[in-house]
């Protein structure tokens, strides 16, 4: 076979690359590989690694890049995306000494200084995260995507002025980016007639802005009018966000309960399988978002002898391998659940007990309790109208499909409820159901039977939890901050004309 010339393989290299752009992820590879046959081309090897990473087969992605390192073993770019690989798959460890190496030869790569504050930022370490960020800006002042990371880090950590800093740096670029403007919502407190609760009207009647734009527009308007306490316009912004967003989403409740019924059906098949059971003591917050469970483990995790590791993927993924898998027997199931220490070791190797905050975790019970018998589950639960109506008031990324309209929040919440009335009776002893209400009314009381059901003794630093300097990443970050209220956060009440549907379509 004769050796591609340069000018075809400019040629292919664009059709391929307009492939990808479309999604056609599958031609791509196909495409690549039988250029790479013929010449081992950097561009074709990158191209392949990132097309393999989006359809989920990152283990192809690694042998792609080791190959690619045979040729060129100081390639940034390959060593940045065989850090991408391992980042991808949570080893992070693997991926920084591959980032790292990356940087002994480009000490200046925007893509690996990003994400290595990515990594930073997901291994909780947020002041090296800051630093790598700020590095990409002192070379390029522009990186909106780490203007975006500085927003998020800053507002994690309580900085609110650094992250509205952020946020005005991203709108002088460009007015469209109107994420930024949701996000300096979320931590502005609005006065009447505020000028950015003005900027934000008189882009919403822009016809230059599109759906997506609006979106967030929508959400930062209601936060500004729920600030000067103009419900009614509140709600009218509100409403008009969800609507957009439930285009966008496409959601349909058959495909949870599809979900929810494979993991069902997988833990029927593996009950039986005897493993050797011995694990380090983890304990698994789930229930619907917005019913306490960041303050659950904030509470927990000023334990001396409690580590938090907050909303992780890990189980949903390994659900999804071993459903994958044609032999399921003891061996396999070891494996995933020696799989899942290791993850969880990234974050923190120590001795202490594990919480994993993943709320969706409420689907794969039975796996969790195959993998890990002497596992605690926390079942976080709150009133159903205030918890249905928080999470409809709530921006969540459109890949959380549920949260949009109220027909669907309800389906959603009578569906993890009958889901987990069957849980509560395979495993009656190992599910703590723990009412938000009852939590706020009387912690100490609480709090105590909470600890004895995680085989913990009374630590006086839980009732402090608002002391505890740990960075918590989920939407209910400020609240759990906050010492506890003897009076149950409630906004339902400044709604009641409005929620009349939501009410109606509950009937628990």
């Amino acid at each position: 076979m004769n050796k591609l010339s340069d000018e075809i393989l400019k040629k292919k290299y664009s059709e391929l690359y307009s492939d990808f752009i479309k999604g056609n992820f599958l031609n791509v590879i196909k495409g690549c590989n039988k250029v790479l046959e013929n010449r081992k081309n950097q561009l074709f090897f990158n191209l392949l690694c990132i097309a393999y990473q989006k359809i989920g087969k990152i283990e192809k992605s690694i042998d792609v890049m080791n190959e690619a390192l045979t040729y060129n073993p100081n390639h940034p770019d390959f060593l940045n995306n065989l850090g991408l690989c391992f980042y991808m798959l949570h080893k992070f460890s693997e991926a920084e000494k591959y980032f790292k190496k990356g940087l002994e030869v480009d000490n200046k790569n925007l893509h690996i200084l990003n994400n290595l504050g990515n990594l930073k930022r997901e291994t909780n370490k947020i002041e090296e995260s800051i630093k790598y960020y700020k590095e990409v800006l002192s070379i390029q002042h522009d990186a909106v995507v780490t203007l975006f990371s500085l927003v998020g880090v800053y507002r994690i950590s309580n900085k609110n002025e650094e992250s509205k800093k952020y946020c005005k740096k991203i709108l002088e670029l460009n007015q469209k980016l109107t994420d930024a403007d949701r996000q300096y919502s979320l931590v502005h407190k609005y006065t009447k007639d505020d000028p950015h609760l003005n900027e934000m009207l008189k882009k919403i009647n822009n016809d230059d802005f599109n759906n997506l734009e609006k979106i967030h527009l929508y959400y930062g308007i209601h936060k500004a009018y729920e600030d000067t306490k103009d419900f009614k316009n509140a709600f009218k912004f509100l409403k008009k966000g969800n609507e957009l967003l439930k285009i966008e989403t496409k959601y349909d409740i058959k495909n949870d309960e599809k979900k929810i019924q494979v993991n069902i059906d997988l833990y029927k098949k593996i009950k039986r399988i005897q493993t050797s059971g011995t694990h380090r003591d983890l304990i698994f917050i789930v229930g619907m978002p917005r019913s306490g469970s960041s303050l659950v483990e904030q509470i927990l995790t000023s334990h001396k002898k409690v580590f938090g590791g907050g909303e992780i993927p890990y189980i949903q993924e390994i659900a999804q391998k071993i459903i994958n898998e044609k032999k399921i027997d003891a061996s396999l199931i070891d494996n995933y659940r020696n799989d899942y220490l290791a993850l969880i070791a990234e974050l923190n190797d120590s001795s202490s007990v594990f919480t994993d905050k993943e709320l969706l975790n409420f689907n794969s019970i039975g796996l969790i309790l195959s993998l890990f018998p002497n596992a605690k589950i926390i079942n976080c639960t709150r009133d159903p109208v205030d918890n249905c109506w928080s999470i409809y008031k709530n921006f969540f990324p459109i890949k959380t499909g549920f949260v949009n309209n109220f027909l669907d929040i309800v389906k959603f919440y009578k569906l993890y409820q009958k889901t987990m009335n069957f849980w509560q009776k395979e495993f009656p002893k190992n599910i703590y159901n723990l009412e938000y209400e009852s939590l706020v009314g009387d912690p100490k009381k609480h709090i105590r039977k909470i600890l004895t059901f995680c085989n913990l003794d009374w630590d006086e630093n839980v009732m402090s939890h608002h002391k505890n300097s740990r960075i918590i990443k989920t939407l209910s970050f400020d609240q759990a901050k906050k010492p506890i209220s003897k009076e149950v956060s409630n906004t339902t009440k400044n709604y009641k004309d409005m929620v009349g549907d939501l009410v109606k379509e509950l009937k628990i």
